[in-house]
């Protein structure tokens, strides 16, 4: 494997520091390992106690909502109920108006607000 050659001067001043470690065997001693191990072993702990307490404060609601997907997805799952529910208790008869299925004649004839039916009337008036 072929070593890469520092490009500038500062790398080529912390190379040979670099060159120089490598030589040196380094071993931590037994005392600096229990004292990393148990600092490690401590946060770990006051981790996890953390975690499971912001877990216990959380009300159920916090939790569906997170579950669900956040504010987007809960408006939208209210707003496709919502419709949902409306179209399930409107008559069948009642749909025909939003997509427009009737004829004009047949808006004249059962709805008396439409425009159709305005124009008609001042057709027959005038």
């Amino acid at each position: 494997m072929m070593e890469k050659k520092p490009d500038t001067e500062r790398d080529k001043d912390l190379a040979v520091f670099f060159d120089a470690a490598k030589g040196v065997e380094y071993t931590p001693s037994a005392a600096f390992m229990d004292v990393v191990v148990a600092d490690a072993l401590d946060q770990t702990d006051a981790r996890a106690k953390s975690a499971l307490g912001q877990k216990a404060s959380t009300s159920w609601r916090v939790a569906l909502l997170r579950n669900i997907g956040g504010w987007k997805s809960a408006t939208a799952l209210a707003a496709s109920a919502f419709i949902g529910v409306t179209a399930g208790y409107a008559a069948p008869d009642a749909l025909d108006y939003i997509s427009g299925d009737q004829t004009g004649v047949e808006t004249v004839a059962e709805d008396s607000f439409s425009a159709a039916f305005d124009i008609a009337a001042l057709f027959r008036e005038g």
